[in-house]
């Protein structure tokens, strides 16, 4: 019972101690005048207040740096987003710019062979996986005047041959298709005729029933003869990459590389029309 009793006195009297010394403590700044035991209590006080101050000081501190992190992030991700939409915008200009570049090349050729050709502008819709077939599908067909067999060209060179029509649309069928032929000349010298034909690859034709006489070589520019009643004389075809004798030495052969890259082919003209004693200015791409 005495331990009891002396234990809740002395809780008691560290409760009024506690209770005085921060009565003394919070009363003191208003005096200019404190005692002894306030100095004591205040200088008491001392580590206690700068622990308290330092561990708040840290507190702020880590709380600043969280919210500065935090910031941080959101800004980078609206960076990222502001950068995906201009790295859009600008392959949308790129794109435009390219074109832009198609479409002028198109119109000085359309003006500079006005006199030659009639025109029709078309885009390239599709293309045919087969590799042995080479051919495109156009956006023009019968109801914009499109006929079978006409040729078809682009500010490069000859690409071939409309082989089907719908009302909106044809076929073209290329110069690297297997089926297809052109009677050919070599541009400079004019002494050259041959047939170049298509090998089914995009990158290579061949002229062949070359005299064996003949003094072609090897980056002479290949052009259409106009012996045939279909494709008009003049229209560039490609340039030669090597000449070889056939086995039985009466003929030659050429190696032909295309003037068109069929690959990138977006835009082209049919020829609905044109003069065939006028021969055609082709730009090379």
């Amino acid at each position: 019972m005495f331990k009891l009793f002396k234990n809740k006195f002395l809780w008691l009297l560290l409760l009024i101690i506690a209770v005085s010394l921060v009565l003394m403590n919070s009363t003191t700044a208003h005096r200019n005048n404190i005692t002894l035991a306030e100095k004591i209590v205040r200088d008491a006080f001392v580590p206690l207040q700068s622990g308290v101050s330092s561990f708040k000081g840290s507190w702020d501190g880590w709380t600043g740096v969280f919210s500065d992190k935090n910031r941080l992030q959101q800004r980078i991700k609206e960076l990222e987003a502001e950068n995906g939409r201009l790295a859009f915008e600008n392959q949308s200009l790129r794109e435009y710019k390219q074109e832009s570049m198609r479409l002028r090349r198109m119109l000085n050729f359309e003006d500079t062979n006005r006199d030659n050709y009639d025109l029709l502008a078309a885009h390239v819709i599709a293309r045919s996986p087969n590799n042995w077939y080479k051919c495109i599908t156009i956006d023009r067909g019968s109801r914009q005047g499109v006929k079978k067999d006409m040729p078809v060209i682009s500010t490069g060179g000859l690409v071939g041959l409309v082989a089907s029509v719908s009302e909106n649309s044809a076929q073209v069928s290329l110069i690297t298709d297997r089926e297809m032929a052109v009677g050919a000349i070599v541009q400079e010298t004019r002494e050259t005729n041959g047939i170049v034909e298509g090998l089914g690859d995009s990158n290579q034709l061949r002229m062949i029933n070359i005299p064996y006489y003949s003094k072609i070589k090897k980056s002479d520019l290949i052009v259409s003869s106009g012996l045939s009643a279909i494709y008009p004389s003049g229209i560039m075809i490609g340039t030669v990459t090597e000449v070889t004798r056939e086995p039985n030495g009466l003929l030659l052969l050429a190696e032909i590389r295309p003037a068109v890259n069929f690959d990138k082919l977006e835009e082209v003209f049919v020829v609905t029309g044109y003069q065939p004693e006028t021969g055609a200015k082709v730009e090379e791409e």
